[in-house]
């Protein structure tokens, strides 16, 4: 028997993936689903994020999320442009390309373009 204790984001990716394989687990949730931080995130996630530790990691989790939303019909699901950020004097360039930002802003580049 396989229990899973919480019922947000790795506790109900866990159940899903386990059922695939054939188990049957059982979700303990003390609140509800997703009632916790799993419930507050923005559903943020970006493919070329990270450092070399943790690249590949993105890379995967990034095409997961496609594949689940087109296994499970989610209509939700899109992919919008990301732009990376960095503070710092701003140039001509950032100018341009983000005046709507406010702050100083040195450099800034799409991400997963």
């Amino acid at each position: 028997r396989i229990i899973i204790l919480g019922a947000g984001l790795q506790g109900a990716a866990l159940a899903y993936y386990l059922t695939l394989r054939g188990a049957r687990p059982v979700i303990v949730e003390r609140e509800k689903v997703a009632a916790a931080a799993s419930g507050k995130g923005g559903g943020f996630l970006a493919r070329n994020w990270g450092n070399s530790i943790t690249r590949q990691l993105h890379k995967v989790s990034f095409q997961l999320h496609e594949e689940l939303a087109q296994t499970l019909d989610i209509k939700s699901y899109r992919k919008l442009p990301v732009l990376s950020v960095q503070p710092g004097d701003r140039t001509p360039w950032t100018n341009n390309l983000c005046p709507w930002l406010d702050g100083d802003i040195a450099d800034s580049s799409l991400m997963d373009a």
